[in-house]
Parts: C-alpha cells; sequence; structure tokens
C-alpha cells in the first residue's frame, strides 16, 4: 500500500520521548496500511483512515519534543491528508491516480529525523 514507504522510514529512531514517538508514528503508519488494504474498494472509507491516521501522527509528533520529528510527522500528515482528498474525489466519481510523490518525500524526511 501507498505507506509502506512511511512504516519502514519511521523504523529507524533515537532514544526517550523521540524513540516512543518514533515507535508510535511507526505503529500508526502500520496500522493504516493494514486498514486500508481492506478499504481498497471503498474510497470514502479509506479517505477516513487516512485523516485518522494523519491526526494521530500529527499528535505523535507533537509529543516527541523533538522539533524535526514533528515537523517530519506534520508533513507525513499532510501527505496522508493529500490522499485522503483524492479519495473523496474518487468516491465522488472524479477519480484520480493518486500522486504518491509527497507521501515518499516525507517518508524519507521522517526516516532521517528519527534516525
Amino acid at each position: 500500500m501507498l505507506t509502506t514507504t512511511l512504516a519502514l522510514s519511521a523504523a529507524a529512531c533515537g532514544s526517550g520521548n523521540k524513540k516512543a514517538a518514533c515507535d508510535k508514528l511507526q505503529s500508526t503508519i502500520q496500522e493504516t496500511t493494514r486498514t486500508g488494504m481492506t478499504q481498497i474498494n471503498d474510497p470514502n472509507a479509506l479517505a477516513q483512515t487516512y485523516a485518522n491516521a494523519a491526526a494521530k501522527m500529527r499528535r505523535q509528533g507533537k509529543d516527541s519534543g523533538d522539533g524535526k520529528v514533528q515537523k517530519a510527522a506534520d508533513h507525513a500528515a499532510s501527505a496522508m491528508e493529500q490522499l485522503a482528498g483524492q479519495m473523496r474525489q474518487t468516491a465522488s466519481g472524479n477519480p484520480q491516480m493518486p500522486d504518491t510523490s509527497n507521501l515518499v518525500n516525507s517518508g524519507k524526511e521522517l526516516k532521517q529525523a528519527c534516525g
């Protein structure tokens, strides 16, 4: 799924609150991937899954106490929100190919922040 890139990126983390936040981010991404795989044929549900994950990721980034992790989590959350919007467009009869470039870039940023 699209979020696999993020899951791999959040795997390497530092110590303390930062490590805990990165672990939680990785868990959120993995959970979103698992749930999303079951919603391929329901773009509205998939959009909601992405939106919920984005909100959770923003909280987890903020809780890290690390500016780089927070910024990376915010960017990853924005990429998830973008995908949610694309899924909503698909559900409303305007299908579009998901643009995953922001997701890939934010995954790289998250990997660096958590490394």
